[in-house]
C-alpha cells in the first residue's frame, strides 16, 4: 500500500518548516516571532504576570496563558503601527499641495501653490496695504460699465487709480502702454504671432516682430482689447486677494488639514481586521482558561 503521507502538502524538512514559519513576518502584524528585543521582553514579562495571576497547574492552562500573552504583544504592535500610520498621514498633510486640495480653488490652484510655498520659505508676500490698493482698483473699475470704455482717455480721465497702476506696471516692464495692454489682454497669443495683427503695408524689411509692435500709441488700442484687459485685471486682483486671505490664515488651515488627515483606508481596514482577530483569540483563550480552572476546582 502506497505511503499517502508523501502526498500531503506543506513543508517537510526542518529547513522548509523554518522558512514557512517566517512567512507571516512579511508585514510583521501577525508574526509569531518577536520582531525586536522589546517585544520579546514584553512577552516574557506578560507570561510571568499571567502565571502569577492564574497559577496554572496543567500544560493546557500554560498553553492558553502563552496564547493570551502573544495576543497582548501583537495588539500592542498593531496599536504602534496604527499610530505610525496616523503620524505619517499628518506629516504628508503638511505639504502645500494638500492644503490646496482642501480648498478646492480650481482656477487659482497653480498660483496658490506658489504662494503657499513662498509662505513656507518665508519669502515676502503681498501685504495688507497692497491688498487694500488692489481692492480699490477693483472697486474703481467695477463702478464703470466696462463696455462703455472705448479708449485710454476715458481711463485716464475717470479712473485715476487704474491709470496710475497701468502706467507704473508698463514702466516696470519697460514697455509702452499700447504694448503692455496688448500683451496683458491676451496671454494665449504668442508674441511672435502678434505680427499677424499688424497691417502688411506697415511692414518694413528691417523691422523685427518686436519693432512692429508696437511703436504704436495707446490711443490706437482697440476698445475690445482694452475692455478685455480691464476684466482680466479684475479677475487677477480678485484671485490675488483670495490667495492673500488664504495665506493670512495658512497656519490655522494647515493645522486643520493636518488634524483631519487619515491614513490609507485599505491599510487602516487591514489593521482593524488584525486587531479584531487578536482580541477574539485573547477572549477565547481567556474563557477557555477560566472554564478549565473552574472544572478543576469543582473536581
Amino acid at each position: 500500500m502506497p505511503d499517502e503521507t508523501k502526498y500531503i502538502g506543506g513543508p517537510k524538512s526542518d529547513e522548509t518548516k523554518a522558512i514557512s514559519s517566517r512567512n507571516s513576518t512579511t508585514h510583521g502584524l501577525t508574526a509569531r516571532r518577536w520582531i525586536n528585543d522589546n517585544e520579546q521582553e514584553l512577552f516574557d514579562t506578560t507570561v510571568k504576570a499571567l502565571m502569577v495571576d492564574f497559577d496554572p497547574e496543567t500544560y493546557i492552562e500554560k498553553m492558553l496563558i502563552t496564547k493570551m500573552a502573544e495576543c497582548s504583544v501583537r495588539l500592542l504592535r498593531i496599536q504602534n503601527v496604527e499610530s505610525s500610520m496616523f503620524d505619517l498621514a499628518n506629516s504628508e498633510a503638511e505639504h502645500p499641495n494638500e492644503i490646496v486640495k482642501s480648498l478646492n480653488n480650481g482656477d487659482i490652484s497653480s498660483k496658490l501653490v506658489k504662494a503657499i510655498r513662498s509662505a513656507y520659505l518665508n519669502k515676502p508676500l503681498s501685504n495688507d496695504k497692497l491688498i487694500t490698493y488692489k481692492t480699490s482698483i477693483i472697486n474703481e473699475i467695477s463702478s464703470h460699465n466696462i463696455d462703455d470704455i472705448r479708449n485710454w482717455n476715458y481711463i485716464d480721465k475717470h479712473m485715476p487709480l487704474t491709470a496710475i497702476y497701468i502706467v507704473n506696471k508698463s514702466a516696470e516692464e519697460n514697455k509702452n502702454l499700447y504694448t503692455f495692454i496688448f500683451e496683458e489682454s491676451d496671454d494665449s497669443v504668442d508674441l511672435n504671432m502678434k505680427v499677424f495683427f499688424v497691417n502688411a503695408d506697415d511692414l518694413m524689411d528691417d523691422e523685427t516682430s518686436e519693432d512692429l509692435n508696437f511703436n504704436k500709441d495707446v490711443s490706437e488700442l482697440e476698445s475690445d482689447l482694452l475692455q478685455k484687459y480691464l476684466r482680466k485685471l479684475i479677475m487677477d486682483f480678485d484671485n490675488d486677494i483670495k490667495i492673500q486671505s488664504i495665506i493670512n490664515n495658512l497656519e490655522d488651515r494647515s493645522k486643520q488639514v493636518k488634524n483631519s488627515a487619515m491614513p490609507d483606508t485599505q491599510k487602516l481596514g487591514l489593521i482593524q481586521r488584525y486587531r479584531t482577530a487578536d482580541e477574539r483569540l485573547f477572549s477565547k483563550s481567556f474563557r477557555e482558561l477560566i472554564a478549565i480552572q473552574d472544572r478543576r476546582k469543582n473536581i
